[in-house]
């Protein structure tokens, strides 16, 4: 378990390697707040007031709420409070998830009172950092890899009023979470932008075309950015998620 996570977020990293702007080892990372119902990171501190919209950023499982900081260091802007969180599941040192999946049976069989807890808390969050840094009720962006896309789907399709947008990569929508979806009508005012490597070897590209039908069928038309790679977020993706949440209300 922990070679394969190791070689995962391996990847994800080298994927930015070159093309994005990383932390340096001398900059302090952003502090751990845990003032709200999950923990989190501001991303771009300096937005903590005058933001007109906030992006969460949600990890894979058995990752942290540190793997996605140099996402949320591309696409933060002058309008975008970001928020990096950590899912509140301890599954290891410094890994994280929203529920636990039990591969046992040669198929993944997730722990669906985790998944409700950890969409309750995720909710919540989005509740309190919307008063807390005064943004406009459903004003909220769920970037979520992996694990993270999962609960970003999970929400948008259950409580729609509560999100503005879907940034998903390589991630799936569950089955449960398509049976007990809003009404069409409410689900549309969210926003979707897809992006799966075409070799992902962990959550198979064809999930992205399973969730792109699905969306069809509620009369939305994801955007969708395909690249040549596999479980991770890659250079090119992340640049065409910048260019499309920068057209977003």
């Amino acid at each position: 378990m922990s070679r394969r996570w190791c070689r995962q977020w391996l990847a994800f990293f080298l994927a930015f390697f070159l093309t994005t702007t990383m932390t340096p080892a001398t900059t302090t990372q952003p502090p751990l707040l845990t003032d709200l119902s999950l923990s989190y990171r501001l991303v771009n501190p300096a937005q903590a007031t005058g933001a007109k919209r906030l992006l969460l950023l949600l990890h894979g499982v058995g990752g942290n709420e540190l793997n996605l900081l140099p996402v949320g260091e591309q696409l933060a802007d002058a309008h975008t409070l970001v928020l990096s969180v950590r899912a509140p599941l301890v599954l290891g040192p410094m890994g994280f998830g929203f529920y636990q999946v039990d591969f046992s049976s040669g198929k993944p069989v997730f722990n669906h009172a985790q998944q409700l807890d950890g969409q309750r808390l995720l909710l919540n969050l989005m509740h309190e950092a919307s008063a807390k840094y005064n943004i406009p009720t459903g004003q909220v962006y769920l970037l979520g890899f992996s694990q993270g896309a999962i609960m970003a789907y999970d929400v948008a399709l259950t409580r729609p009023s509560q999100v503005r947008g879907v940034l998903a990569f390589s991630g799936r929508m569950l089955a449960e979470s398509r049976q007990h979806h809003a009404p069409a009508a409410d689900i549309k005012r969210v926003q979707f932008f897809l992006s799966h490597g075409r070799h992902d070897d962990k959550l198979p590209a064809f999930y992205a075309d399973e969730a792109i039908d699905f969306l069809k069928t509620l009369g939305i038309t994801p955007h969708y950015a395909a690249f040549e790679g596999g479980h991770e977020v890659s250079a090119s993706s992340l640049a065409a998620a910048h260019q499309w949440l920068a057209k977003q209300p």
